[in-house]
């Protein structure tokens, strides 16, 4: 399985970095979190589902 932490704020959306691990797709998501430096931006983990970048959310936070 392919998964990606992506972040988005509100402009555009960023695709940090993919992973065939889960695991490894965690970690980032939890440095991205903590690496945060601004406001009004979305972190979410998702798993890829199909060819052409259809995803399934995981998990994500929003920081106001």
């Amino acid at each position: 399985m392919q998964y990606q932490v992506r972040v988005d704020d509100g402009e555009s959306s960023v695709i940090v970095e993919s992973f065939d691990d889960l695991g490894q797709a965690v970690d980032c998501y939890v440095l991205q979190i903590l690496a945060l430096t601004q406001a009004f931006v979305d972190i979410q983990l998702v798993q890829l589902i199909g060819e052409d970048d259809e995803c399934v959310p995981i998990t994500s936070h929003s920081f106001i």
